[in-house]
């Protein structure tokens, strides 16, 4: 006999959001298939950033590295709420050795874009020791010895600062440097602003907004020269973008997250928060560039982090994670979806997959007729999209394996 008071739109466990792990995997998919694609020959205009790079427009593959930056922010309040049941010292802490991770994996990473051959070691083999130190250091010790963990930690950190005096990179042979950060650098500077930010707010969402307006005006002040006076500083962090904007789109995400964490809520007021929030966003994007033709700042731009590219990027995430929330932690959704759950919890691995990945191609004896099988021959429209959309998926079921086999790597 059915139940007389049915109820269909129960109240959710506010501590688990199995979607936002499915939305970080999605997310990862789609960066490996879109990295692997910008390789491909032919490949229409849509699967690739826009071009010029300095144009007004997007196409989806200008929203990954935004979703990312969303992601972040959306999980940031449950994390530092446990964080902060440990003391306020402990919380802060944890956010600044956390910085300072993504800040030194971004600059490794962001260096073996202009590597020089004639350094003292190959760059391919300067590559993997590189990502086999970073292995050392962050890999999660699991059932491992804490002697055991500390010593693979010191043992990694040991190759990374010899790395460093073995870096030559182009031109002219120059040391390992800073650069743009990398785009874990960039994660990392708006995960650092969001924090501290949340760290003088918590959970009061009315403060929160206007936080994220702020730092949209950061951005604005920071293009009409009012950061000058910082001189060299302006030039080591991009105030506008590092600080601002992508730290605006990461607060973004924040604020959706201490709403939606708010105890009581049911699903069907979850998800119509998500997708009034995302429809805020997305008038906010559109509002603001049609003031294109008063300053640059109002185009839609990823290289230049404006303001409507970062809000259009988040409404878009936003609603993407309104429907997997609803087909996820509604429905209950699982074919399909535990192995992207798995990929999204060893997301910083996933980062690294794709360059070790090219290293070993590169290296194995796969030339024919004088082209390489995978960039040669597998190089056209459509081949390179068949062969995409496989490294992709292949190296996503390899990040969730990791995971599952408690080989994650954790900052």
């Amino acid at each position: 006999m059915p139940d007389a008071n049915p109820k269909p739109n129960p109240k959710p466990d506010p501590n688990r959001i199995r979607s936002i792990d499915v939305l970080r995997g999605l997310t990862i998919l789609v960066m490996l298939f879109v990295n692997d694609v910008a390789g491909v020959a032919d490949a229409p205009a849509w699967m690739k950033h826009v071009f010029p790079s300095t144009a007004d427009g997007m196409t989806f593959v200008d929203v990954v590295f935004p979703a990312f930056l969303f992601i972040v922010g959306l999980s940031l309040p449950l994390a530092l709420e446990r964080r902060l049941g440990k003391g306020r010292l402990s919380a802060a802490g944890h956010i600044l050795t956390r910085t300072l991770a993504l800040l030194v994996i971004g600059v490794f990473m962001v260096n073996t874009e202009n590597i020089s051959g004639k350094g003292p070691l190959n760059p391919g083999i300067w590559q993997l020791l590189l990502y086999a130190a970073l292995c050392l250091v962050w890999i999660s010790p699991s059932k491992d010895r804490r002697i055991l963990v500390w010593i693979r930690r010191a043992a990694g950190a040991a190759m990374l600062i010899v790395l460093v005096f073995l870096y030559r990179g182009e031109p002219d042979l120059v040391p390992l440097r800073t650069q743009w950060w990398g785009i874990l650098g960039l994660i990392g500077w708006a995960y650092l602003v969001t924090s501290l930010l949340y760290l003088a707010l918590r959970k009061d969402a009315l403060g929160f907004a206007a936080g994220v307006s702020l730092l949209y005006c950061v951005f604005a002040a920071d293009a009409a020269g009012f950061f000058g006076f910082l001189g060299s500083f302006n030039n080591f962090i991009s105030i506008g973008s590092m600080l601002g904007s992508h730290a605006a789109v990461t607060a973004s995400g924040a604020l959706l997250g201490i709403v939606l964490f708010q105890p009581g809520r049911t699903h069907g007021s979850r998800i119509g928060s998500i997708l009034k929030f995302a429809g805020v966003l997305a008038a906010a994007a559109v509002l603001l560039h049609s003031l294109n033709g008063v300053h640059r700042i109002f185009i839609y731009n990823k290289n230049a982090a404006t303001p409507p590219w970062c809000l259009l990027s988040s409404a878009w995430t936003a609603l993407i994670f309104a429907v997997l929330y609803f087909l996820v932690d509604v429905k209950g959704l699982g074919f399909g979806t535990r192995m992207i759950a798995s990929a999204g919890q060893n997301a910083l691995f996933a980062f690294i997959l794709g360059p070790i990945a090219y290293i070993l191609i590169g290296w194995l004896p796969l030339s024919i007729g004088g082209k390489h099988f995978y960039w040669g021959w597998l190089g056209g429209f459509p081949a390179g999209l068949f062969r995409s959309l496989v490294f992709a998926v292949l190296a996503t079921a390899l990040t969730a394996w990791l995971q599952r086999r408690g080989r994650a790597l954790r900052l």
